[in-house]
């Protein structure tokens, strides 16, 4: 490894542009915070939508409008007397083969707008400059989020048009991946890649190998999140039942469902005489999690107001150790649920959720179970795993964690093997 005294430029593709999803939060504060401390002189250029916040939130991060990247990937940059002579197929053609091409084109059509020209090179110049493009923590990569998905793919061949540099992503979640366009993308970029880190192998492992990634591209790390929360553990188990639900279109989950999960959960918080503990993670308008989790939980204003007041990884985390098992239709509680050694029961309605349950349940070994919602005997299969899981927790409680120490030191050497190719560009 060698840095010899320089500055390192690092750029940053995060999941959240804006900071309402708690997990999504804790990966990104996880990668910047290896990142700041593994390569010592460096400048770490996250994009960003809210800046304060990301200061507040990231201090090893220095906000870079997320503006320029966003003018980049508009589909016409031809400019009005350039039209007839560049046919409307060739800016897909361009943009595929000769990313760094879409740069000049999109500077001529800016030449008299100059507040877009200055946010587009200031997201250019970035990722020129970088001496490693980073994308944090995220399940992106997937048929549910096709339009983000070709985003983050084309960022990425953009920073490959510049040889020599690593080009890396972590705690990845990837698939499910069955649109015809997003695979060919996703096989001409990935495999490019200096390394992916993944977050599962159950289904990530499969795809990336049919997409034509190397295997020693790939190493598996587990989620970025479970570091913090294990580092916030307690000593002993809390007295209450953790509580979320994600009703959107790509979880599968509808208001529907709530009343059996309702009467589930009530029945059993009553026969164990464990409180209902709600465990929001996202607060993105339209599929906030409290609004599932009002519908599931008796009307409690006390414990409803307290989850009102949950805005950050520090404040769920504390709220998930109150529980001696946790339900969520959110991948990350389980995931701070897991690395405080809390069991947990993951509920899923779509491949999507199915897939990061089941990984999940692959990478824990125990204590993590998933139940489909679209299964018809769904109600007795989570009072059943609930039940067994409530009576387990003290004993499977050593193995949870052991599995969450070993991720985390495998994360830890991924992000070694990323500042060791930074050091290799001399």
């Amino acid at each position: 490894m060698r840095f010899n005294h320089r500055p390192i430029h690092i750029l940053v593709e995060p999941s959240d542009y804006v900071l309402r999803n708690i997990g999504d939060m804790a990966m990104l504060y996880a990668a910047t915070e290896r990142l700041a401390r593994l390569c010592g002189n460096s400048t770490i250029n996250v994009l960003t939508d809210d800046p304060d916040a990301l200061r507040r939130f990231c201090p090893f991060a220095t906000p870079l409008s997320a503006e320029g990247r966003a003018l980049w990937l508009k589909p016409d940059f031809r400019p009005a007397k350039l039209k007839r002579f560049v046919p409307k197929h060739w800016p897909d053609r361009i943009r595929r083969h000769a990313p760094r091409l879409v740069s000049l084109f999109w500077r001529l059509k800016f030449r008299h707008m100059p507040d877009a020209r200055a946010a587009l090179l200031r997201f250019t110049d970035a990722v020129d400059r970088a001496d490693l493009v980073l994308v944090s923590g995220m399940g992106g990569i997937t048929d549910a989020f096709p339009e983000y998905a070709l985003s983050v793919l084309e960022t990425l061949n953009l920073a490959l048009a510049r040889k020599g540099r690593p080009v890396v992503m972590v705690g990845q979640g990837m698939g499910p991946l069955a649109n015809a366009e997003l695979r060919a993308r996703a096989s001409a970029i990935l495999p490019r890649l200096h390394l992916i880190a993944l977050r599962e192998t159950r289904a990530g492992l499969p795809l990336l190998a049919e997409l034509g990634v190397s295997k020693d591209r790939i190493c598996a790390t587990g989620d970025d999140a479970i570091e913090m929360a294990h580092e916030m553990r307690v000593d002993e188990l809390g007295i209450g039942i953790g509580v979320n639900l994600r009703l959107s279109s790509y979880s599968g989950v509808s208001a529907d469902i709530l009343e059996g999960l309702r009467y589930v959960l009530g029945a059993t918080s009553d026969s164990l005489e464990a409180p209902l503990i709600a465990v929001p993670v996202s607060w993105v308008p339209r599929e906030a999690d409290i609004d599932a989790i009002r519908g599931l939980m008796p009307t409690d204003e006390t414990e409803l107001n307290r989850a009102l007041a949950i805005r950050t990884p520090i404040d769920l985390i504390r709220q998930i150790q109150r529980c001696r098992v946790v339900v969520t239709g959110s991948y990350h509680a389980g995931v701070f649920a897991l690395a405080n050694g809390i069991p947990t029961i993951g509920l899923a309605r779509s491949d999507y959720y199915v897939d990061k349950f089941l990984g999940l349940a692959d990478m824990f070994g125990t204590g993590c179970e998933m139940v489909a919602l679209d299964h018809p005997n769904s109600a007795k299969k989570l009072r059943s795993a609930l039940r067994r899981l409530w009576e387990e927790a003290p004993a499977i409680r050593p193995a949870i964690l052991a599995r969450a120490e070993a991720q985390i030191a495998a994360g830890h050497t991924a992000y070694r093997r990323i500042r060791d190719a930074i050091g290799d560009q001399g």
